[in-house]
């Protein structure tokens, strides 16, 4: 099942070729702060939805002066050039259904014939091993030929690393990735499909993660290319980043 519907305006075909860039689920939701910075700076153009039950379903307003109807769960972007495709997962997967959603995502990957994928995942930062606690909080994971990676690679970003145990239980071919089963499983599903894909990890810890989302924003601007470097530091974020934490209390009810 493909579960791509597009807008009116839109036609599919305009996917091939382009990077997409899909976010999952994950602590602080890091990646879906660094989404927010590239759709409302690069002022991508909503082209469709994800439409899926094993979404949990949401609906809002839509950000944007000029922006009419609603936000649901899942939508997708493009850029006006084409070249970039981004997803927007406002809302996570049902227990017990993700592996449907991990097979529904694949074939809609599949389908659209992208170039490249690009996998934003944040894995939680109080569980990394010793190796991982200095130097920068981003990990990559890719083949020796994928470009993306090799970029990564030489910004000085590290790749995400094996387990090394002697427990037989364990799979001595997993990697050190806490919390972060959903987009591992999605990663292994596209390599197993021969789809060139990106894993890019930043670890990170529940609270204000407005700063972890401009740094991993920034992070996969250098690797990319979004926008000029010289204005990575010009992120414009959503009107909703005003209220992360909910709107402010009126100081005159405690008067």
């Amino acid at each position: 099942m493909n579960p791509f519907i597009p807008t009116s305006a839109f036609d599919p075909n305009h996917l091939k070729g382009s990077t997409l860039i899909l976010p999952s689920v994950s602590i602080g939701n890091v990646p879906q702060l660094a989404c927010d910075l590239f759709i409302h700076t690069i002022k991508l153009e909503r082209v469709g939805f994800i439409e899926d039950n094993a979404v949990m379903p949401m609906v809002g307003a839509r950000e944007g002066t000029d922006a009419t109807g609603v936000s649901v769960s899942v939508e997708v972007y493009q850029s006006s050039c084409r070249q970039w495709t981004v997803v927007q997962q406002r809302a996570p997967a049902f227990k017990g259904k993700r592996r449907q959603y991990i097979d529904h995502l694949a074939t809609f990957i599949q389908q659209a014939e992208f170039s490249n994928v690009v996998l934003l995942t944040s894995a939680d930062a109080a569980r990394r091993m010793d190796s991982q606690i200095n130097g920068p909080p981003f990990r990559v994971q890719g083949s020796a030929t994928n470009t993306f990676a090799q970029r990564a690679f030489d910004l000085g970003v590290q790749e995400l690393e094996k387990i090394d145990i002697n427990d037989t239980a364990m799979d001595q071919n997993a990697n050190a990735l806490p919390g972060t089963k959903f987009a591992q499983q999605l990663f292994q599903k596209l390599q197993e499909l021969s789809i060139p894909t990106t894993l890019f990890i930043m670890f990170a810890l529940e609270g204000d993660n407005v700063n972890d989302g401009v740094a991993f924003a920034n992070l996969i601007n250098a690797v990319l290319q979004l926008k000029p470097a010289s204005a990575s530091a010009a992120w414009t974020p959503p009107k909703s980043w005003e209220f992360l934490f909910g709107t402010p209390f009126n100081a005159g009810l405690y008067q």
